[in-house]
């Protein structure tokens, strides 16, 4: 039983750690990026070929997946 609690803070320790990172990558792409779209507090960013999502409301910003 110990083992399993102990690997699932591993792993939530970890998962994180990713979202850190992709956040703050989107947080440059903010920075550095050209403004696409700004529309109702929602700005579209691109960033080395990749398009990302900032909303001014809620603060959140997120890689964007286009189709």
């Amino acid at each position: 039983m110990k083992k399993i609690f102990l690997i699932t803070i591993l792993l939530t320790f970890f998962n994180i750690d990713i979202c850190a990172s992709e956040r703050s990558e989107c947080l440059v792409a903010v920075e550095k990026g050209k403004e696409i779209i700004n529309v109702n507090g929602m700005k579209v960013y691109s960033y080395n070929g990749k398009t990302y999502t900032f909303r001014d409301k809620s603060n959140r910003c997120f890689e964007r997946n286009l189709r």
